[in-house]
C-alpha cells in the first residue's frame, strides 16, 4: 500500500492499473463559497448515542456564539464609533468653569481675660457646621440672592450668546444647575457650571462665590442672635434643675442615714463572729461526747480489763473502782477454777462474787451511757439554736447590705445629675458669652481661592470618548443581536452545541476554501494526502478498524438530519480512507431519490442501478451491481433516480438484506450513503440492517430540533449511533471558542450545489 501511495504521488495524482484518473473526476466549479470551519479533533468513542461531554456553562456558549459571528459584532461596533464621531461634530459644545472657595470657622478670642476652650460635654463639631452651611449654598435663599446680585452687577446683559433671555427667574433656574462639591479631606469647596456660553458661565460662578460669603455673614448674625435667646432660656432651666437636685440630695441623705446603717452593719458582723465561735465550740464538744458515748456503748461488749480509761467519762473514779473490783473477782475465779471444779462450793462462791461485780459494772455502764446520751442531745439542741441565730444574722446582714447599696446608688445618681447639671450650666454660660462676642464677627466665613475664568476648550462633546462609547455600545448591541439570532434560528453554531446535546462528537471536519466543487471535496483523499480533512477521516478509520470496534463497525450507515450537510462527502472520504489503508471496501449509494455517487466517481449510465435492481432483480446477482473500481480496494454500487419507482416500497423487501449479507461476505468494510432522516424514512429501514450509524451535522445549518428528532427516530428502532461528525467547523479564534480542537489548520472550502 505504501508503494502504491508513492507511485501515485510520483505520477502527480494519476492512477494506473485500470483505475480512474483523478483528473477525470467531475469538478463542478462556479459554486459560491460557504465556509465549513477549520481543524479537527477526536473525542471519547462509544457505540451508544451518549458519550458527549455534556452541557457547558451558558456564559461560555454565548461567548462562542459572539466570536463565531464576529463580523456582525465588529460592523456594529464600527457603526457605533462612526455615530459617536458624527454626534460630536454636530453637537453644541459645552464649556465648564470652576472656582474654589475656602470655608473656615473663627472662635471667640478671650472671655474675662482667660482663654476659652470648648466644653467636652457639649462638643462643637466643625464638620457639622461646614456641612450645614455647605447645604445652604444650594438653598432657595442662595438662588434669590445670586439672581439679585447678578442683575445688579450686569444690568446691561439681557441675553446669553445663545440668545436665551436673562431674568431673575432664569437665573434662579440656572443657579440650581450649578454643581457644589466639598473636598472630603480639606475645607475647600469647588463651584462648577457647564454651559454653551463660557463668558456667562464664568460670570455666574463668580457671582455665586461672592454670594456664598454674604450668605454666611447673614447666617452668622441670625444664628448668633437666636443662640443667645435660646441659651438664656436654657441657663434658667438648668439653674432650676440644679436647685431641685441639691434639695433632693439633702433630703435623701437625711432619710437614708448611711452612717447609721454602716455602724449597724459593723456591730452585726462582730456578733456574727461571736455566735459562730460558740457554734464551733459546741460542735467540738459534741464530737467529744459522741466519742465517749461510743466507748461506753461498746464497753460491755468488749473486755473491760483496761489499763487506762479515756478522760471525760461520767463518774470516772467510780467506774475505775468497779472495774478493779471486777478484775479482783475475776482473778479469784480464775485461781479457784484451776484448783476446783464448777460444782465445788469454793468455785461457786467465787463465781457468785464475780457475777455480782460484773452486774454492778454493767449497771454503772448503762447509767453512764444514758448520762452521755443526754449530754449529746443537749449539745445538738444548743448547736441547732446557734445555727438558727447565724442564719438569721446573715440574712439580716444581706438585707442591710442591700439597703446600704441602694441608698448609695440613689445618692450617687443624684450627685451625678447634680454634677452634670452644674457642668451644663457652666457650659451654657460660656456659650452665652461666646455668642454675644460672635454677634459682631464673622464666625463662619469664606475666602475665594481661585475665581472662575472664561474657558477656551469645551469639555463636551469629546470625539475620542464618544467614538469609544459608540463602539462599546455597538459591540454590546451586536453581541446581544448575535446571541438572539443564534437562539432564534435554533441552529448548531459550534461543536460545543453538539456536545451540549450529549452527542458523541467523533471528529470535526475543517473548512476547505481552496476546493471549489463537491466532486473535488468528495475525493479529496485521492488528491491531497496531507489535507487536514484527510487526516480527520484517517483518524476515524483508525478507530473503526481498531481491535475494539473492528467487528462492530463492518457495515455502517452514513446519514444526516437534513440535505446539504455533508453526508455524501463524509461517506466518500471515509470509504477512500478505508481503501487506502488496505481494507476491501464497498460504498453503496443508498439515497435512491437523489443519488450522488455516480456523479462523484463518474460512473457511466451503462452500469446497473441499485434502484432498478431492487425493482426487478431477475436473475442478476449482487456482484453484477458492482461498478468499475475507482481505486484499489474500493468498489461502488450506484443508483439512478426513476420517476415511476417508489424507493420506500423497495427498501422493505428482502433484496436489501440479501445484498448486505453478500457484501459482508466479500468486503471488509461496507458503507451506505443514505438520504437524510428528516424528510424520508429510508435511513430507518436501512439502519436495522447495519452495525451502526454515523451521523453528520453541519455547523451553522443543522438545527437542534432536527438532531433530537433524528436521535429519537433511531432510538425507536434500537439502531446504535456510533458517533457524530461535525462538518463546517471553523478553526479560527471563533472555532477554538466553539469547541474545535486539533491541529488548527487554516484551510477552508466552499459550499456546493446539489446535483440534479
Amino acid at each position: 500500500m505504501d508503494d502504491q501511495r508513492k507511485h501515485e504521488a510520483n505520477n502527480g495524482g494519476q492512477h494506473t492499473d485500470g483505475l480512474i484518473s483523478l483528473d477525470s473526476l467531475p469538478q463542478n466549479k462556479g459554486v459560491p463559497n460557504n465556509a465549513y470551519g477549520g481543524g479537527h479533533s477526536f473525542h471519547a468513542y462509544g457505540t451508544g448515542k451518549g458519550g458527549g461531554s455534556g452541557s457547558e456553562p451558558g456564559g461560555k456558549t454565548m461567548l462562542r456564539i459572539v466570536i463565531n459571528r464576529w463580523p456582525m459584532v465588529v460592523l456594529l461596533a464600527i457603526l457605533g464609533a462612526v455615530g459617536g464621531i458624527f454626534y460630536a461634530q454636530v453637537a453644541t459644545p459645552i464649556y465648564k468653569v470652576t472656582a474654589e472657595i475656602e470655608m473656615n470657622v473663627r472662635r471667640p478670642k478671650v472671655i474675662n481675660s482667660d482663654a476659652v476652650y470648648e466644653d467636652p460635654n457639649a462638643p462643637r463639631d466643625t464638620d457639622i457646621i461646614f456641612n450645614t452651611r455647605f447645604a445652604k449654598f444650594r438653598s432657595p435663599a442662595m438662588e434669590t440672592l445670586a439672581a439679585k446680585e447678578y442683575m445688579e452687577l450686569y444690568p446691561e446683559q439681557t441675553k446669553t450668546s445663545d440668545g436665551l433671555p436673562i431674568s431673575r427667574y432664569s437665573l434662579s433656574r440656572w443657579v440650581r444647575d450649578v454643581n457644589w462639591y466639598k473636598d472630603p479631606t480639606a475645607n475647600i469647596v469647588y463651584v462648577s457650571y457647564s454651559a454653551s456660553d463660557p463668558e456667562f458661565a464664568a460670570q455666574l460662578v463668580n457671582v455665586l462665590t461672592r454670594c456664598a460669603g454674604q450668605l454666611m455673614m447673614r447666617e452668622n448674625q441670625a444664628q448668633s442672635d437666636e443662640a443667645v435667646k435660646w441659651l438664656v432660656s436654657q441657663a434658667k432651666e438648668q439653674r432650676e434643675n440644679l436647685e431641685d437636685l441639691e434639695l433632693s440630695l439633702a433630703n435623701l441623705r437625711d432619710e437614708i442615714q448611711i452612717d447609721s446603717l454602716e455602724q449597724r452593719k459593723a456591730e452585726l458582723g462582730q456578733a456574727l463572729v461571736t455566735v459562730s465561735e460558740e457554734k464551733e465550740a459546741s460542735v467540738s464538744q459534741l464530737n467529744e461526747r459522741t466519742s465517749i458515748f461510743d466507748f461506753v456503748s461498746n464497753l460491755r461488749d468488749n473486755d473491760p480489763n483496761l489499763e487506762m480509761l479515756p478522760s471525760g467519762l461520767p463518774k470516772e473514779k467510780e467506774l475505775d473502782e468497779l472495774i478493779r473490783s471486777w478484775r479482783l473477782a475475776n482473778d479469784e475465779l480464775l485461781r479457784v477454777a484451776d484448783r476446783y471444779k464448777p460444782i465445788h462450793p469454793e468455785y461457786k462462791k467465787a463465781a457468785e462474787i464475780e457475777a455480782r461485780a460484773q452486774e454492778r459494772l454493767n449497771q454503772f455502764i448503762e447509767m453512764s451511757e444514758k448520762a452521755v446520751q443526754n449530754e449529746i442531745q443537749l449539745l445538738r439542741t444548743q448547736i441547732e439554736q446557734t445555727e438558727s441565730r447565724v442564719v438569721s444574722m446573715k440574712a439580716e446582714a444581706v438585707l442591710l447590705e442591700k439597703e446600704i447599696a441602694a441608698g448609695l446608688r440613689q445618692l450617687q445618681r443624684l450627685e451625678r445629675d447634680r454634677d452634670a447639671t452644674s457642668d451644663s450650666l457652666q457650659a451654657i454660660l460660656r456659650r452665652m458669652e461666646e455668642a454675644r462676642l460672635s454677634a459682631d464677627e464673622n464666625m463662619a466665613f469664606t475666602k475665594v481661592i481661585r475665581s472662575a475664568s472664561v474657558p477656551r476648550v469645551p469639555v463636551s462633546p469629546r470625539k475620542p470618548r464618544l467614538a469609544v462609547m459608540g463602539a462599546a455600545l455597538g459591540f454590546v448591541f451586536g453581541s446581544l443581536l448575535t446571541i438572539v439570532m443564534a437562539f432564534w434560528t435554533d441552529k448548531i453554531g459550534t461543536v460545543a452545541d453538539l456536545k451540549a446535546l450529549n452527542l458523541n462528537v467523533m471528529a470535526s471536519i475543517p473548512t476547505q476554501k481552496k476546493v471549489d466543487s463537491r466532486g473535488q471535496l468528495a475525493t479529496i483523499g485521492l488528491r491531497d494526502k496531507f489535507s487536514p480533512m484527510v487526516e480527520v477521516f484517517a483518524g476515524i478509520n483508525s478507530v473503526l478498524t481498531s481491535k475494539k470496534y473492528r467487528e462492530q463497525t463492518r457495515a455502517m450507515l452514513i446519514c444526516s438530519v437534513g440535505p446539504g450537510e455533508g453526508k455524501t462527502i463524509s461517506a466518500c472520504n471515509l470509504a477512500i480512507s478505508f481503501a487506502l489503508n488496505g481494507s476491501k471496501t464497498l460504498l453503496i449509494d443508498g439515497d435512491l431519490r437523489r443519488p450522488q455517487l455516480g456523479n462523484v466517481f463518474q460512473v457511466g449510465e451503462d452500469r446497473p442501478s441499485l434502484l432498478d435492481w431492487l425493482n426487478e432483480p431477475g436473475d442478476r446477482g449482487c456482484d453484477q451491481l458492482i461498478s468499475a473500481s475507482i481505486i484499489e480496494n474500493l468498489d461502488v454500487i450506484t443508483s439512478r433516480p426513476h420517476g415511476q419507482i417508489n424507493p420506500a416500497e423497495l427498501l422493505g423487501r428482502g433484496q436489501v438484506a440479501e445484498l448486505l449479507t453478500w457484501a459482508r461476505e466479500h468486503y471488509d468494510r461496507v458503507l451506505i450513503d443514505t438520504p437524510p432522516i428528516g424528510p424520508v424514512g429510508d435511513a430507518q429501514v436501512l439502519a436495522n440492517l447495519v452495525d451502526g450509524v454515523i451521523m453528520v451535522a453541519r455547523i451553522g445549518k443543522t438545527k437542534r430540533r432536527a438532531i433530537k428528532f433524528a436521535v429519537t427516530r433511531f432510538e425507536e428502532i434500537d439502531a446504535p449511533i456510533f458517533g457524530w461528525i461535525a462538518n463546517d467547523v471553523s478553526h479560527s479564534l471563533a472555532g477554538m471558542f466553539g469547541g474545535a480542537e486539533g491541529y488548527g489548520f487554516s484551510y477552508g472550502y466552499g459550499g456546493y450545489k446539489a446535483y440534479k
